[in-house]
Parts: C-alpha cells; structure tokens; sequence
C-alpha cells in the first residue's frame, strides 16, 4: 500500500515539475530552463527539448543540439525537434548534417519556416539550383499557407528570382501569387511594380501603381508610404552601383513639386550617394518641358538643363537621362 501511494506521488510530482518547465519555456524565461540541466536524468523527453531550446536561445548550439539528442533518444520524434537541430547545425556550419535534420522535419511536418531555412543552407553554401528547388517545393508543399511564415518564404522566394538570379518573369509569378493569398500585404505590390519595370513591362506596372494609390488615398498603405507619398518603383545599376527610384502618389500641381525622386546608392550599398528629383517646373512657352532633372546636395539644389515634355515619360526614358547626368559627372571628375 505504502508503494501504491509513492508511486501516486512520483507521478503527482512528476505532472506538477513538467508544468512548472512548460509554464517557463511559454514565459521565455531560458535562463530557469538552464538551470535544469542538473536534473536533466529525470526530465522527460518534452522537457529535454525545452533545455535544448533554451540553450540555442542563449546561442549555445553545441548544448542545444546534446539536449534534443536526449529528447530524441527518449523517443521525442516531433518535427520542430528536428527543425531546431537541424537549426542549430546550421549556425555550427555543419550543413550537411543541418539539411538531413531539416529534410526530417520536412517529411514529417511540411511547413513554410522550415523550406526557408532550407533555402537560406543552399544559399550559403552558394547550391543556386536546389536554392531554387527549396523555393519551389515550399510553395507548392506548404502546409499553411496563410501564416506569417509563408507569406515570408512568397516575399524570400520572389527576391530570390528578383535580386539573384535575375529572372523578373518568374519573380512576377511569386509576386502575383502572393497578392492572391494576401491581397493586403501592401508591400507585395511594391515588389510586383519593381519585377514588371524590370522587364520594361511599364504599361502593367502602371496598372499596379494605379491599386496602390487607391490604396494610398484610402490610408492603408504601410506608415512610411504614407509620410513620404511614395512608392518605390524601380531599380537598376549604374557604375556598378544600384539606383532606386520612387514615384509619387500625387501628381504635382505647384512648381518644384516631384513626380519622382530617384537615390544613387554608394558602392557599399548602404548610404545614399545622390539624390535627384523629378520637378514640376514654369513653363514660359508650350515648347516648355514640364519636369527637369534637379539634385539636392549639401551645396544646395542644382537643376539640370534636361527634362520631359510632359508625365508621359516611361522608366525607361528616366533611366537613360539619370545615366547621362551621372556619366557627364563622371567625365567631368576624370579629366
């Protein structure tokens, strides 16, 4: 009888200590969860997992991954198991063993977190072609396709074709795909604009812009589209540096107002070089243009004697005028 009765108790205490782990580990409090570590032969698998978790939070991965072996060797065969392993190895650089872990959490729980991790190992270890096998199976294979995640791995998978490899027309794709499954995620129309004007397919992206100013004027635009009226709309290289451009929601009516403002960035890719505006200027005769190339500088505002007739004027048209005030600049510092 007496042995019924500890045995009672070894269980009481037993459910009483795994929700004292659950309740630390749902707080974040990693440091408690450390603690354990000295009691780690009587936790249970579940809890193992959560000291192995605690330590990748404190970014000791050779710990956490000791941790879920023991979760695993106690039959813990749950797919964020593996995930977070397979995480782990990733940050130790033994990216072999990462993906084999990840595959494993893949066949056993296809999520979308788990394909961009998967894709980011390709990307590091530079494997362009399975980087693109990942983008297209998580997309297709997804689980949940309505989650924070998968809207993650639509907007990886479009700047993969966009910014990597270049291939715009399959970035379009993605992007189409994603304002389907999220007709509100804003930015995914930025990004279809930019895809379309990569492929000089102005006329479309123009219907697109259209959406986003309805949306503009409506105010649900994210906060910085909203403060500085803008949206941007192109990209491409000069130099070997990158130029981006942003157009305007409100077409100008007063003079020195822009249509668009355009950004030559450093060759670190992390400051502002140049900025030029797009300005609505006096016009004395009809022969007149309306807008003139002008750039801000610590030295103050300098217009250019080029411009356009009128807002007509194609991305293409703004790019070869941009290039030629910059390559005219880089001639004149030459001589």
């Amino acid at each position: 009888m007496k042995k019924f009765y500890l045995i009672l108790l070894f269980f009481s205490c037993s459910s009483i200590f795994g929700q004292k782990v659950l309740k630390l580990f749902n707080e974040q409090n990693f440091d408690e969860i450390i603690k354990l570590e000295k009691e780690s032969e009587t936790l249970s698998a579940e809890e193992l997992y959560y000291v192995g978790y605690a330590f990748f939070r404190k970014e000791n991965d050779v710990k956490a991954i000791e941790y879920y072996d023991k979760a695993l060797s106690k039959k813990f065969d749950d797919a964020m198991l593996y995930f977070q392993k397979g995480y782990s190895l990733m940050f130790l650089k033994q990216y072999d063993q990462a993906l084999e872990n990840i595959n494993i959490a893949i066949s056993k729980s296809p999520l979308a977190e788990f394909y961009i991790e998967k894709a980011r190992i390709y990307k590091i270890k530079q494997d362009i072609i399975n980087e693109e096998k990942t983008y297209i199976e998580g997309l297709q294979n997804s689980e949940l396709k309505d989650d924070k995640w998968y809207l993650e791995l639509i907007k990886n998978a479009g700047n993969f074709y966009y910014a990597q490899i270049k291939d715009f027309q399959k970035s379009e794709k993605v992007y189409e795909d994603g304002i389907s499954a999220y007709p509100n995620e804003y930015i995914l129309y930025e990004k279809l604009i930019k895809a379309l004007n990569a492929q000089n397919k102005f006329a479309e992206a123009n219907e697109i812009f259209d959406q986003t100013k309805v949306f503009y004027f409506e105010k649900k635009l994210p906060e910085d589209n909203m403060k500085f009226k803008n949206l941007a709309v192109d990209e491409f290289q000069w130099n070997n540096q990158r130029v981006n451009v942003y157009k305007y929601f409100e077409k100008p009516k007063e003079t020195l107002e822009s249509i668009y403002t355009v950004y030559l960035i450093n060759k670190t890719g992390k400051k502002i070089e140049r900025k030029f505006n797009i300005e609505k200027t006096l016009q004395i005769e009809k022969t007149d243009v309306e807008f003139v190339i002008c750039e801000e500088s610590n030295e103050g505002h300098t217009t250019f004697p080029i411009g356009f007739k009128d807002d007509s004027f194609t991305l293409k048209d703004l790019r070869t005028l941009i290039k030629k005030v910059l390559d005219k600049s880089k001639d004149e510092k030459s001589k």
